[in-house]
C-alpha cells in the first residue's frame, strides 16, 4: 500500500464540512498555480456553502495584487491530521474594509484530502458507539477489544490483559471486526505489530498492521477512517454552524448510541465477586500476565509490584491460609500457567510457614514463585504445546526461560539471590540429575528448592497439558511419593499431610447427592465447612448452602472428590453467599 491516501469530495455541503474546521482554527495557506509553488500563510474568514469564499491576505499584502488581477490559486491546511486542499478557485471580488485586505473567492469545485498513513491516526471516544471484536486464529474464539485509533495502515486495540498474553509481535491475525452504530460493519486482516501495557498495568496495548486491502474494502477503510475524523472535528467545534452527524454514528433509528463501555469494566468477571481475597488475587494474575507482556517486549521486571504482590500473598496466607487456598479456585478465567504461578506460590509460602520459615523467606519464597515461569512466553509454541514428549533438541531449549527470569530479578535488590536462585533455578531439578538448567543432582539441589519442585510438579501434573489429560490429586501423589529418588520424599510426605487428598478448593460428593465446595478441614483432614451448590439427582435446582461440623451429617457419607466439569459446575460460576 502506498505511503498515502487520497479522496476526492465534491458535494458543496461536504466540502463545507472539511473547510469549516479551518476557518476556526487558521493554519491555512495559499498556493498559486502550478501546484508546488510557494506558498503563503493566509485567514480563511468564512466558507458559505455553494456560494463564496471569504479569505483574508492581510499578513501577506503583496498577495493582493495577483489575486486582484484574476490568479488562479489553492488553499491548503490541515483537519485533524488530513491534508486538505481546494480545487482551482479565483477572486470574485475584494471587499470594502480600510483595515484588512479580504477577497470574497468561488466556492471550490471540489477538494482533496489526503491522509499520511504513518503520521495519521483517527482516535476513536466511548460516545462514538463502535465495538470491536478480535479473532486471533481462525479456529479461536473472538475477544472483546476496545479500539482506540484506525488509520489506513493499522489501529490500536486496548485487551485484556488475560486475552492478549496469547499474542506475539508479528502474528497474523485472522479477522478484526468493527461494527458501528448504524450497522456497517468492517472486517480487516492483519498481523501483531507490538504489544504494550498501559502506564498503570491493568490493560494490553495491541498494535495492528492491516494487510493488502481489496479496492472495495480499503475504499470503505478509507471512508471509515474520514467519518471518524469528521466526528471528532464536530465535537470539538464550538461555532454557530456545527457539522452534522455522521450518519455511521447514528443508529438505524437516527438516535445516537449509548457510549459503549470500557474495556477496563468488564476486565474482572463478575462471578465470585463477592470474594474479596479472589478480588486481591485477580490483581496479581493482572500483574503477572503485564509482566509476562514486558519480558516479552524486551521490559524489566517490575520490582517494587513484585515486593507488594509479594507482601499480599504472605499476608493473606497468614490471616487466613484456607480462604486463601479457596480463592484460588475463582482465577479460571486466567491462563493455566497465570493459575500455576499463583498456586505454587500460595502453596510453596503455606508450606514453608508450616516448617517455621520467618516472613522475609517467605515473601522472596513468594516472589520467586509468582514469576518462576514468565519466561516461557519467550519458548516456541510448538514445544510448550507439543503433543509428543520432546526431543533433545528441544529439551536443550528449556533452561533459556530459567535464565531469562533469572537476570530480570536481579533488578530487583530487596530480594534474597539465595532464596531466589533455591526457588527459580531449583524448581525445575530433579534429584537424580534429569532435571534443568544445569542437572544438578540430590547434594547440590537446597532444601527450598527441593520443596518448591515437589509443590510444582503436583500442580502441574493435576492441570491438563497438549500432551495429556489432568492427573488425579491422588494419582500426582502416588507419582511423588513412589519416585524417591527423583523428588524429596520428606518434602511430598509434609506435602501430602498439610493439604490432604480432599484439599481446600475441591469439589466433594455425598451419599445424599450433595455436591460442594471444600472450605475447611479438621485436623484429620477432612471437610469440615462445605458450600453445597447441587444436588446430583436434581440438577436443575441450583443450591447456596453452607454447612459446618453437626450440620454435614445430613449430607451422607462422603463419597470423595469429583471432577467439577462432569456437573457443569466451576468455583467462580457457583453462587458464593459465604467466604471461607
Amino acid at each position: 500500500m502506498p505511503d498515502t491516501a487520497s479522496t476526492d469530495v465534491f458535494h458543496a455541503k461536504a466540502i463545507w464540512e472539511w473547510l469549516e474546521p479551518l476557518c476556526l482554527q487558521g493554519g491555512v495557506n495559499l498556493e498559486f498555480k502550478p501546484a508546488g509553488s510557494t506558498s503563503w500563510p493566509v485567514l480563511l474568514d468564512d466558507a458559505i456553502v455553494d456560494q463564496a469564499l471569504i479569505v483574508d491576505v492581510s499578513a501577506v499584502p503583496t498577495l493582493e495584487e495577483p489575486l486582484a488581477r484574476g490568479d488562479q490559486f489553492h488553499l491548503i491546511g490541515h483537519v485533524m491530521g488530513a491534508l486538505v486542499r481546494t480545487a482551482p478557485l479565483t477572486v470574485i471580488e475584494r471587499l470594502a474594509d480600510d483595515r484588512r485586505i479580504q477577497f470574497r473567492c468561488s466556492y471550490p469545485e471540489y477538494i482533496s484530502t489526503i491522509h499520511r498513513r504513518g503520521t495519521f491516526r483517527a482516535p476513536f471516544r466511548a460516545e462514538m458507539g463502535v465495538t470491536s471484536r478480535l479473532t486471533p486464529t481462525a479456529n479461536g474464539p473472538a475477544v472483546d477489544t476496545e479500539i482506540r485509533n484506525l488509520s489506513l495502515g493499522g489501529c490500536l486495540l486496548a485487551m485484556r490483559l488475560v486475552d492478549a498474553v496469547s499474542l506475539t509481535p508479528d502474528q497474523p491475525i485472522d479477522a478484526l471486526e468493527l461494527c458501528f452504530p448504524n450497522q456497517q460493519r468492517l472486517e480487516l486482516k492483519g498481523r501483531v505489530r507490538h504489544i504494550r501495557t498501559n502506564d498503570d498495568w491493568t490493560l494490553a496495548l495491541v498494535g495492528l498492521e492491516f494487510d493488502e486491502l481489496p479496492i472495495d474494502s480499503e475504499r470503505l477503510l478509507w471512508y471509515c477512517v474520514k467519518e471518524i475524523e469528521r466526528e471528532g472535528a464536530r465535537s470539538a467545534l464550538t461555532s454557530d454552524k456545527p457539522l452534522e452527524p455522521s450518519l455511521l454514528f447514528l443508529l438505524p433509528q437516527g438516535r445516537r448510541p449509548h457510549p459503549v463501555s470500557s474495556i477496563t469494566s468488564t476486565a474482572t468477571p463478575a462471578t465470585g465477586s463477592d470474594n474479596a481475597i479472589a478480588r486481591r488475587l485477580r490483581k496479581i494474575a493482572d500483574y503477572l500476565n503485564a509482566q509476562s507482556l514486558q519480558l516479552q517486549n524486551g521490559g524489566l521486571m517490575a520490582s517494587s509490584l513484585l515486593s507488594r504482590h509479594a507482601d499480599t500473598l504472605v499476608s493473606l496466607g497468614a490471616q487466613s491460609r484456607e480462604s486463601l487456598l479457596y480463592a484460588l479456585g475463582y482465577l479460571e478465567s486466567e491462563p493455566v500457567g497465570v493459575q500455576h504461578a499463583l498456586a505454587v506460590a500460595v502453596r510453596a509460602v503455606d508450606l514453608a510457614r508450616w516448617q517455621g520459615h520467618d516472613n522475609e523467606t517467605l515473601k522472596a519464597m513468594a516472589a520467586s514463585a509468582l514469576v518462576h515461569d514468565l519466561g516461557k512466553a519467550s519458548l516456541p509454541a510448538a514445544l510448550l504445546e507439543s503433543r509428543v514428549p520432546l526431543s533433545e533438541a528441544q529439551r536443550a531449549l528449556l533452561p533459556a526461560h530459567v535464565q531469562r527470569v533469572s537476570e530480570r530479578l536481579a533488578d530487583c535488590r530487596w530480594l534474597s539471590p539465595e532464596i531466589s536462585t533455591s526457588v527459580l533455578e531449583q524448581v525445575n531439578e530433579r534429584l537424580d540429575g534429569s532435571g534443568y538448567p544445569r542437572g544438578l543432582r540430590a547434594e547440590a539441589i537446597g532444601d527450598l528448592g527441593r520443596m518448591v519442585a515437589v509443590v510444582d510438579v503436583i500442580d502441574a501434573l493435576t492441570r491438563a497439558r497438549a500432551d495429556r489429560e489432568a492427573w488425579a490429586l491422588v494419582d500426582a501423589y502416588r507419582h511423588v511419593l513412589g519416585h524417591a529418588d527423583v523428588f524429596d520424599n520428606v518434602w511430598a510426605q509434609r506435602y501430602v499431610r498439610l493439604f490432604g487428598v480432599i484439599p481446600v478448593g475441591s469439589l466433594v460428593k455425598y451419599a445424599s447427592g450433595a455436591l460442594a465446595w471444600v472450605q475447611r478441614l479438621d485436623a484429620q483432614g477432612r471437610p469440615s465447612q462445605v458450600h453445597m451448590v447441587l444436588n446430583a439427582n436434581s440438577r436443575q435446582r441450583r443450591l447456596d448452602l453452607v454447612l459446618a461440623q453437626r450440620g454435614l451429617d445430613q449430607l451422607g457419607r462422603l463419597e470423595g472428590v469429583v471432577e467439577p466439569r462432569e456437573y457443569g459446575l466451576s468455583l467462580s460460576g457457583s453462587a458464593s453467599r459465604a467466604s471461607a
